[in-house]
C-alpha cells in the first residue's frame, strides 16, 4: 500500500444516476461528499458530483484523476447507483493501480458484507459502514501517517491478505462534533431549482417511524438526532452571502419535533433568511397536527412541502405501517394550500393487493387533494427492507439483483393481480392521464413561483410517458 508524501490529497466522488421525477426543474446537489469533505482535517480535498457533469463521463473522471492525483478516492453510492461506483472504482485502478479506494453510503453500510465476499472486494480498499464524517477521518490519519492499524477504526472494513475484515460498528455521532460543509470542495456546481441557484442543508439525521419499505435504520438506527437551530442558522446565512436563492431541507422527517420546525421558522423570519425559499419533505400527521405550522412555514417562505401520503387505501397504509396518514390527509394538504405553499404528493403503487382499479383510484385521490403535483413510485424492494423480505417470500419480486432498477419508478415487482408489465402500464397511462390534463395542469401551482420553466414540466410529462412505456421511468441518462 503506498503512503502518501506531503498533505495528503483525497477525492470524493458522488454517482451520476438520478431519479428526479421534476427533473426539469429541480437538480439536487449531493451534501453528503461536502460534509464528509468538510470534516477532513490536514488533507486536499476535492467533491466530485458526477451529477452535474455534461458529456462523456470517463474522459472528465480521467482527467481529475491525473491532474488532482488524490492518494485516496471516496465512492457514496445508494443501492441504484452501485454499478456507477463499480465502474468509478474500475476507472480509478485504470489511471492509477495503487490508489486507494473507499466505497461508503447507503449500498455500502447495507450490504458490506454481500459486496466484500464478491468479486467487486478487489475494487475497494475500505468500506465505510454508517455515518461517515468521524470514520473517514480516521482513515486519512492512518493512511497519512504512514499506519496500517485499521483494526481500531470502528465502522470500518478493510482488506488485508486476501479477505475483507470487518470492525465492530461505529456509534452515531454526536452531531455537534459535525462541522459545516464544505461546499467549496465542489469541482462542479449547476445545482438548480426553478432556474434559481439551490443548495441543501440538514438539521436531524435518523427516522422514529417503521415504515415497512424503508432502510433508514440500517444508517442509524430506528433514531433521531438534531443538529443545533444555531448551526442550521448559520449555514443558512452562509449560503445567501453565497447568493444562494433556495434551500431543500434534507432531513430524513423534519417534522417528527413538530415545535422545533416552529422555532426554525420563525427564527428564519426573524434573522432576515426568509428572503431565501424553502423546500421540505414532511409527513402527513406533522403537517396537520398543528394548525398554527402551515402559517408559520408560510411566513418563512417555505414554498413546496413533499408530503409522504404514500396511498388512500387503508389496507396498503396498514402494510407499509404508515399510522395517522389517511385521516388527516385532507387538512395537511388543505392547510398547506390555505397559505398559498405547494403541496407535493408521494404515492406508492404496486402493493401486493393492488389492481388496475386501485392504481387508477390512486391518481383519482391526488386529482380530489387538489395536489399540486402527484409523484407515483413503485414499490421497491430495498435491501434489507421489511417490504423486501416479505415480497421475496410470496415470490412477488421480478428482479432481485440488478440494483440500477431500484430507482423507485421502474417496477421490480408484480402484485397478485397483474404481472410486472401490467403494473408498469398502467401507473403510466393512468398517471399520463392526470399529468396532461389541462384542468390539472393549470390548476397546478408547480410552476407559478418560475411560470418560464412551464414548458419543460409539460416536456417533462412525454419523458414519464414514453420512459414509462419502455419500462425505464425516469431513468438516468448520463454517459459514460
Amino acid at each position: 500500500m503506498r503512503m502518501p508524501a506531503g498533505r495528503m490529497k483525497i477525492l470524493l466522488v458522488a454517482m451520476p444516476d438520478t431519479v428526479s421525477s421534476l427533473a426539469a426543474v429541480m437538480r439536487i446537489p449531493n451534501l453528503g461528499i461536502c460534509s464528509l469533505a468538510g470534516n477532513l482535517d490536514g488533507c486536499e480535498v476535492r467533491a466530485l458530483d458526477l451529477a452535474f457533469a455534461r458529456g462523456r463521463l470517463t474522459p472528465l473522471l480521467q482527467r481529475v484523476l491525473r491532474e488532482f492525483a488524490p492518494d485516496l478516492v471516496g465512492v457514496s453510492a445508494m443501492s441504484f447507483q452501485y454499478s456507477s461506483a463499480r465502474r468509478v472504482a474500475l476507472i480509478c485502478r485504470s489511471v492509477r493501480p495503487d490508489i486507494l479506494t473507499v466505497l461508503g453510503g447507503y449500498h455500502a453500510t447495507l450490504l458490506a458484507e454481500t459486496i466484500a465476499e464478491s468479486a467487486d472486494a478487489e475494487l475497494f480498499d475500505f468500506i465505510i459502514r454508517g455515518e461517515g464524517e468521524a470514520t473517514l477521518a480516521s482513515l486519512a490519519r492512518e493512511i497519512a501517517a504512514g499506519g496500517r492499524d485499521f483494526g481500531k477504526i470502528s465502522g470500518l472494513s478493510f482488506r488485508r491478505g486476501g479477505r475483507f475484515i470487518h470492525n465492530p460498528p461505529a456509534d452515531l455521532m454526536d452531531l455537534e462534533a459535525i462541522r459545516l460543509p464544505a461546499r467549496g470542495s465542489r469541482m462542479l456546481d449547476r445545482s438548480r431549482f426553478m432556474k434559481l441557484r439551490f443548495d441543501c442543508v440538514e438539521t436531524s439525521r435518523g427516522c422514529t417511524m417503521g415504515c415497512t419499505f424503508c432502510s433508514i435504520r440500517w444508517m442509524y438506527g430506528r433514531s433521531v438526532r438534531f443538529f443545533s437551530l444555531d448551526r442550521v442558522m448559520e449555514d443558512l446565512a452562509r449560503l445567501k452571502a453565497a447568493g444562494t436563492r433556495g434551500v431543500f431541507f434534507v432531513d430524513d422527517n423534519i417534522t417528527l419535533d413538530v415545535p422545533r420546525l416552529k422555532e426554525l421558522s420563525r427564527r428564519i423570519a426573524r434573522e432576515g433568511l426568509a428572503s431565501l425559499y424553502y423546500v421540505i419533505q414532511a409527513s402527513v400527521p406533522g403537517i396537520a397536527s398543528d394548525p398554527e405550522l402551515p402559517a408559520l412555514l408560510a411566513k418563512a417562505n417555505f414554498r413546496w412541502v413533499f408530503l409522504g401520503i404514500e396511498s388512500g387505501i387503508a389496507r396498503n397504509l396498514g402494510q407499509m405501517r404508515k399510522s395517522g396518514v389517511l385521516a388527516h390527509t385532507r387538512t395537511a394538504v388543505e392547510r398547506l394550500r390555505a397559505q398559498g405553499i405547494c403541496a407535493i404528493g408521494g404515492f406508492i403503487a404496486g402493493n401486493p393487493d393492488d389492481t388496475r382499479e386501485d392504481i387508477r383510484d390512486t391518481y383519482r385521490y391526488a386529482r380530489e387533494l387538489r395536489l399540486d403535483h402527484a409523484i407515483v413510485q413503485v414499490l421497491t424492494p430495498y435491501p434489507k427492507t421489511e417490504a423486501r423480505e416479505s415480497l421475496l417470500a410470496e415470490g412477488l419480486v421480478t428482479n432481485a439483483e440488478d440494483y440500477s432498477r431500484y430507482n423507485g419508478f421502474i417496477a421490480n415487482v408484480h402484485t397478485r393481480h397483474l404481472s410486472e408489465r401490467e403494473l408498469t402500464r398502467w401507473v403510466v397511462l393512468y398517471g399520463a392521464r392526470l399529468y396532461f390534463d389541462p384542468r390539472f395542469f393549470l390548476a397546478s401551482r408547480v410552476w407559478w413561483y418560475q411560470p418560464a420553466d412551464a414548458p419543460a414540466m409539460f416536456l417533462n410529462n412525454f419523458r414519464f410517458l414514453f420512459g414509462g412505456l419502455r419500462g425505464r421511468l425516469f431513468a438516468s441518462t448520463h454517459r459514460w
